[in-house]
């Protein structure tokens, strides 16, 4: 019963989210067809090296930061190896960005800054999964991901000492989805027939830029004359039990 409600639940927030963006259509899906008992949702917290890859004639990558995510997991076994794997996570991720001064000609601020974002993801993707030995079992996944940005905000620092530059809400200069792709590694033990632990490392990078670069050119704080375009890419390292 329990995964008729999680696998209902999942169901009506993606749609929910999708239909904010394209329209799809829904005529003609049997959901009557699928066997809820080869089902399986889990929960997972997850910590992340998150980096930006950046074109532009003037701005360029600066560094790495430190993010997190939680999310819920779904997956569907088609056969003992292989399964469907989605979910819906949240998670937070960004870079430190290098810019020769163009945004700032009083030299007030640093050079570089870090932009943030967070956003709603949806993975989909395909699961390789070896046999259980000892009660263990690892697996290879990769596919693709739909996320939809709910915050975006720039922070500075400042170059006189003792003062703190506000953070910019750049959400205006934001594509407000995005598509990327992941792969990654897993290892699965079961603590019971119902109840797993896993942990993943898992590579993601972004197929199409989060940032709206012809509105950076208009931009009344900027001194761009290129759009520029944002790639972010993270390492995940995954922590989660499934039921």
């Amino acid at each position: 019963m329990y995964r008729k409600i999680v696998f209902l639940c999942l169901s009506f927030i993606t749609l929910q989210l999708s239909a904010q963006y394209v329209e799809i259509p829904t005529q003609g899906v049997d959901l009557s067809k699928l066997n809820l008992e080869q089902f399986k949702f889990g929960v997972k917290i997850t910590p992340s090296i998150s980096w930006l890859g950046v074109k532009h004639n003037d701005a360029e990558a600066d560094g790495a930061t430190m993010k997190f995510g939680l999310g819920v997991s779904a997956e569907y076994e088609i056969n003992p190896i292989l399964y469907v794997v989605s979910g819906i996570n949240y998670n937070a991720f960004g870079g430190y960005i290098f810019d020769s001064l163009s945004l700032d000609p009083t030299t007030t601020t640093k050079n570089n800054y870090r932009a943030s974002y967070s956003q709603i993801e949806i993975p989909l993707g395909l699961k390789l999964q070896t046999p259980e030995t000892n009660n263990m079992s690892y697996y290879l996944q990769g596919g693709v991901t739909t996320g939809f940005i709910l915050s975006a905000k720039e922070k500075f620092k400042s170059t006189i000492a003792n003062t703190t530059v506000p953070s910019v809400d750049i959400l205006p200069l934001t594509s407000p989805s995005m598509i990327g792709c992941f792969a990654g590694v897993g290892a699965k033990y079961k603590i019971s027939e119902n109840l797993k632990f896993f942990g993943e490392i898992t590579y993601k990078t972004a197929l199409s830029s989060v940032a709206m670069g012809n509105n950076y050119e208009t931009d009344r704080h900027r001194g761009y004359y290129e759009p520029i375009e944002i790639y972010p890419a993270c390492m995940d390292f995954s922590i989660g039990i499934q039921f």
